[in-house]
Parts: C-alpha cells; sequence; structure tokens
C-alpha cells in the first residue's frame, strides 16, 4: 500500500482528505463513464423528457437538449473537475479558493440539497413504482398500496446504506452494471416506439401536440438548448467527488461527455419524448407497461427500477463525503456518516406524494445557484489563479491561510453569484416557463454565465478582495505531492 497506509487511504477515500495518484480507483476510461452514465440515465430523465413535445416540434428540443447538454458539461468540468482531479479534494473543499474558508458552506449547501434532494426524489419514484406494480399484478385497477410503498422506501434506504458503506469502489462496479441496464431498457423502449411508429407514425410531422407553448422553431430550441444546459450543470456538485477518484486526466472530459450528457441524460430523455408520442403520461413506471404491454412491461419497469439503485448510491456517497465539512460529523465513523446522511429520507418514506409533489418545484430553484456558481469557479481557477491552489491551505483553521478573505467569505464571489441568478431568472422562470423575447436568441443559462464571468474578473482585479496569488513553486510541489 502507500506510504499513507492503508488506514489514511481509506480515509480519504470515504473522507476529505486529498487522494493520491495511486489511490485512485477510476483507472479506466470506463469506468468514469459508467458513474457519470448512472447518475443521468436515472427514472427522472424519462420525466424530463416526457415534457417535450410540450412545447412543439419535438426533434428540435431533442436537438437544442443535446446541444445544452454538452455545453453544460463542459462548463461543469472545467468549474469543479479539472480542480478536483488535480489536487485530489472534493468538490466544496477545491471551492473554499473562490468562494472562501466560509464562503465554501454555500456550495455545501448547495451540494447536500441537490444530491440528498435527487436521492430522496429518486427513492420516493422508485417505491411508488414498485407499489404501482404490485398493485397492477393482483388488479390493473387497484390503487397502490401506501404500506407497501412506505416498506419498500425503507427497504431501498437499507439497501442504499449497506452498499454505500463499502466505499467507492464497489460503488464503482455497481455503476457499471445499473448504467448498462438503464442504457440497455433505454434502447428496448426506443425499439417499441420506432415499431409502432412504423405502423402509425405520429411524429411524422415534427411531433406537434395539439397546443404547445410555443410555434416558433427558434425558440422551441432555445428551451431545449437551456434544459440541457441547466440539467448537466445539476452534474456539478457530483464531479469534484468523482473526478478526485480518476486516474488520468484523458478520463475526465471524454468519458463524461459521453456517459453524462449522451449515452445518460440525452438518450433516455430522447426515448421518452419519442415515446410521448404513442403513449399518455409522464410516469415511466405506467407509459412503460403500456407501451410493452402489461407482462413484458412489468419486467422492464423492474429492470428500471433495481438500475435506480446505482444512481442512488453516487448520491449519498458524494453527499456523505461533503457532509464531512463538518468536524462533528467528520469525527463518525464512514458507517455512521451514511446513516446520518440518509436520515431524512427514512421521514421521507412515510410522504413519498408529498415529497414528489413538492421537492421538484425547489429543485428547480435550486439549480439557478449553479449559474452562478459555475462562472466564478471556472474563472476563478483557469483565469485568476491560473490554475494553482495551495492545498494546505484549503484545510487551514478558521481565520488563517490565504483564503480567508474577509471574514471567511469572498464577498465578491458572492455578488456574481447573485448578479448571475438575477440575470437568469429576468430571462427564464423555470417554473411557469415565461421567457424574455431574448430568450429566443440567447436562452438565460449561458448569457448568465458569459456575463457573471465576467463582472467576476473585472471586480476581483478592479477591488481589493485578497487572498495573495499562490506562489507557482509551492503550488507546483503541493501538486506534484498529490501525484499529478
Amino acid at each position: 500500500m502507500s506510504s499513507r497506509g492503508s488506514n489514511a487511504s481509506l480515509q480519504a477515500l470515504d473522507g476529505r482528505l486529498p487522494v493520491l495518484a495511486h489511490e485512485r480507483i477510476y483507472g479506466s476510461y470506463g469506468s468514469m463513464l459508467w458513474t457519470t452514465a448512472v447518475l443521468s440515465a436515472a427514472s427522472w430523465a424519462y420525466l424530463i423528457g416526457s415534457t417535450f413535445p410540450s412545447f412543439g416540434n419535438t426533434r428540435l428540443v431533442i436537438l437544442g437538449y443535446l446541444i445544452g447538454l454538452l455545453i453544460g458539461e463542459v462548463l461543469a468540468v472545467f468549474a469543479v473537475g479539472i480542480p478536483s482531479f488535480r489536487y485530489g479534494v472534493d468538490t466544496v473543499d477545491a471551492a473554499k479558493a473562490s468562494l472562501g474558508s466560509r464562503g465554501a458552506v454555500v456550495l455545501l449547501v448547495m451540494v447536500l440539497a441537490t444530491s440528498l434532494g435527487w436521492a430522496y426524489v429518486l427513492m420516493a419514484m422508485t417505491a411508488r413504482g414498485v407499489g404501482r406494480l404490485v398493485s397492477a399484478a393482483a388488479s390493473r385497477d387497484a390503487p397502490v398500496d401506501e404500506h407497501l410503498v412506505i416498506a419498500s422506501a425503507l427497504g431501498l434506504l437499507l439497501l442504499v446504506w449497506c452498499l454505500a458503506r463499502r466505499g467507492p469502489a464497489a460503488m464503482e462496479r455497481l455503476s457499471k452494471i445499473c448504467a448498462a441496464g438503464q442504457i440497455l431498457i433505454a434502447l428496448i423502449i426506443l425499439g417499441c416506439v420506432v415499431s409502432l411508429q412504423r405502423m402509425s407514425p405520429p411524429l411524422a410531422h415534427g411531433g406537434y401536440p395539439a397546443h404547445p407553448i410555443t410555434t416558433d422553431p427558434l425558440t422551441q430550441i432555445a428551451y431545449g438548448v437551456e434544459f440541457g444546459f441547466d440539467n448537466a450543470l445539476t452534474m456539478l456538485p457530483f464531479l469534484g467527488g468523482l473526478t478526485r477518484l480518476v486516474r488520468h486526466r484523458r478520463h475526465i472530459v471524454g468519458p463524461t461527455l459521453i456517459g453524462s450528457a449522451i449515452l445518460g441524460a440525452w438518450l433516455v430523455a430522447a426515448v421518452a419524448a419519442l415515446a410521448a408520442g404513442v403513449v399518455t403520461g409522464s410516469d415511466p413506471t405506467i407509459w412503460i407497461v403500456e407501451l410493452m404491454g402489461p407482462a413484458v412491461g412489468s419486467v422492464v419497469v423492474g429492470f428500471l427500477l433495481v438500475a435506480n439503485l446505482g444512481t442512488l448510491v453516487v448520491l449519498v456517497y458524494v453527499a456523505s463525503v461533503a457532509v464531512q465539512q463538518a468536524r462533528p460529523v467528520a469525527a463518525l465513523r464512514w458507517d455512521w456518516i451514511i446513516g446520518l446522511t440518509l436520515l431524512p429520507g427514512a421521514i421521507f418514506a412515510f410522504r413519498t406524494e408529498w415529497l414528489l409533489a413538492r421537492v421538484m418545484t425547489w429543485l428547480a430553484y435550486n439549480g439557478v445557484m449553479f449559474v452562478g456558481l459555475s462562472a466564478v469557479l471556472m474563472t476563478d481557477f483557469f483565469f485568476l489563479k491560473s490554475q494553482r491552489i495551495r492545498v494546505s491551505h484549503l484545510f487551514a483553521s478558521p481565520g488563517k491561510g490565504i483564503y480567508w478573505y474577509a471574514g471567511g467569505v469572498n464577498w465578491i464571489a458572492m455578488g456574481a453569484i447573485v448578479v448571475c441568478a438575477g440575470i437568469y431568472l429576468a430571462l427564464f422562470d423555470p417554473i411557469s416557463l415565461h421567457v424574455h423575447p431574448l430568450f429566443r436568441y440567447v436562452g438565460a443559462g449561458i448569457p448568465a454565465v458569459l456575463l457573471g464571468s465576467m463582472t467576476y474578473y473585472l471586480a476581483m482585479r478592479l477591488l481589493p478582495a485578497g487572498p495573495r496569488e499562490p506562489d507557482p513553486g509551492h503550488s507546483k510541489r503541493e501538486a506534484i505531492q498529490v501525484g499529478l
């Protein structure tokens, strides 16, 4: 084992210590590809894709969605993926160099809110899916047994705890299996949709619904680009926690784009969008059975629900590493940290319908913050710090270190984040879907990032914000210590 010892290596993989190059478990192209794919190909991707026909030309929205995904994934990789990879630290620790030692709490809250929010949503969707399958097996019109839903949710949380406590190596192996299963299911559904379209092509004229939100092709593409861009930025909380486990830089950008953007988010959403032309409803556990028939459809849905397990484990792992920013939590054993992370889910297991009805709306606005965070983090690391971070100062005591700024917060960064959010909401409301006339040409997220980046860069150059520029020689030595 390494000179740090096996115990220290485990602390690094399951905690906040910088992960050295020889300790990293993602040593192949496929390992990162499948892990990012399993994050994006979960059941919620079907819900996203099923809304595309309501915007008009389904094919144009699908095309725009792919464009937005690719742009957003590249931004997320450069904002958090590269810094965490280079220095072996998680997303929140790396962000201290930009946001300040205390200012990074903003990102910590976002990481926990997003990872756990989506984990609990996926738990609720999976549990209710199990309830529907069992009820449908008894009688097609039978109501969902809520007691079974609760038992399924609690059992799922217990299974996630058992798997997540085994660490990232087990997570990586599980991701391969679950991601492959999710993609196979999407391809099977696509085959059924294509067969039905040959008999009765519902999308022959572009897939317009009776009353689309817009009939303007440019606006339809703009909606697709925006949804893809925003969805890609939701990877921001997760990428740093994953890229710190990658051995080679060449295994970051390509696997993330192919795995998360194309095979995960885009393929599944595109299949759901095309299927929406031949089935009704947005819940995949319902329309898959309608599309394939009770027998085959139930088997496919069952595999889909099982495949969600890989996504849940990755979400819980990232949240469990991030929550160790709280020193009392960091002192706990890894088993207990995972249990603490899953504890709110045990409460939501009794309120799955309430969770699905309200949390999705909150998560939509929650994601607006990632626009500003991505702009600040990328601009600071590449253009202000020239890819150099003093790792030891990321872990400095309160009041010490060059990343303390003013009271532990880089207020210029906070201002830039607010500016980005304001620009975004002025152009696009993610809940009502109301847009500014300029949205047709520029969208909302991309101009918000560009203007926010320029604002932050100029303000940091012109205003005294600290910290001192890291010594290049010292930064290189710390990078060498990490092993890169």
